[in-house]
């Protein structure tokens, strides 16, 4: 019950800022303007500061090399994740584009603020697992902030470029690799600055997606065959066979778990935030979010009933 509970409140955390953006939009609260606004607040600030906040925390060459196994093996699954994303997104997206969307979604979930919000709540904040779940997922930071965010910033559909890296997000992320790496004096009030930038994140890019889709139908976003299948692949496949394979290799079990909370969260909100911000249509991923958050309250508590037991 402790992780069918964690699972619960968190969902519920999501849903409630995602209706009060819903119900901004629906009734017309703020302008319509404001999701590029927020968008752009998310792209240019709170973000890199989430990318700054992690890396120079958690990027330090003491941690990987205690941690080089959680690493290991985070590589493997993430590797196996995007080889299945670019085979199935080529049979969904219509445009190279909306290939791009799909082909990010099934490589990654949400394992950044649904993730780290459940180990925190099954474990504890201060726990040793939370730390282990934050070496696991520094490869996936590093792709997500790096070639993931790069597949979401449209470039006309022309082939895959360098400057699809020149971004703040990228950016952000040599930033705080160099201040995790080179060990650099920390001072409380860039410190503070950071973390409270970082702390904003979630809430606002909850709120521009309940906003996005306010200004949809919500029977158009239900029924999108495209979005079940990405969310049957993400919530369901890709976590069940890495876990299965997982367990057959007798690997420790607090990397089974790990996996799980990485792997096995609904769709990240990245896909509504990113093309919202340079002007693309983001009802592919606003209609990926709203469905596998209703999901993931049903996939999550049984995968772990399934394969989180040791």
């Amino acid at each position: 019950m402790g992780i069918f509970s964690s699972v619960i409140f968190q969902i519920a955390v999501l849903f409630s800022f995602i209706l009060i953006g819903f119900i901004l939009c629906r009734f017309k609260l703020l302008p319509q303007e404001a999701s590029m606004v927020f968008s752009k607040l998310e792209n240019r600030i709170l973000m890199p500061a989430v990318v700054i906040n992690t890396f120079r925390t958690n990027c330090t060459v003491k941690n990987i090399s205690e941690k080089w196994g959680f690493i290991a093996y985070s590589i493997a699954i993430l590797i196996f994740c995007i080889a299945v994303a670019y085979i199935v997104s080529k049979f969904l997206g219509k445009t190279p584009y909306l290939q791009k969307i799909y082909r990010y979604s099934l490589s990654v979930s949400n394992f950044g603020f649904v993730g780290t919000a459940m180990v925190s709540g099954i474990y504890g904040a201060d726990s040793i697992e939370l730390f282990d779940y934050m070496m696991f997922t520094l490869p996936l930071n590093l792709f997500t902030y790096s070639i993931g965010i790069a597949w979401l910033v449209p470039n006309g559909g022309k082939s895959f470029s360098i400057k699809s890296f020149i971004n703040p997000i990228f950016i952000a992320l040599f930033i705080g690799a160099a201040l995790g790496l080179l060990s650099f004096p920390k001072f409380n009030l860039v410190t503070t600055i950071i973390t409270s930038a970082a702390n904003c994140m979630s809430p606002i890019a909850m709120i521009l997606t309940g906003f996005v889709i306010g200004s949809y139908k919500l029977k158009s976003l239900f029924c999108q065959w495209r979005t079940y299948v990405v969310t049957a692949i993400r919530l369901i496949g890709l976590p069940a066979v890495a876990a299965t394979v997982l367990k057959l290799l007798n690997t420790p079990n607090e990397i089974v778990i790990a996996t799980l909370c990485a792997h096995a969260m609904p769709l990240g909100l990245n896909t509504v935030i990113i093309p919202s911000a340079y002007g693309e249509n983001p009802e592919a991923g606003a209609s990926m979010a709203l469905v596998s958050q209703l999901s993931a309250v049903i996939t999550i508590p049984v995968l772990f009933f399934i394969f989180g037991s040791s």
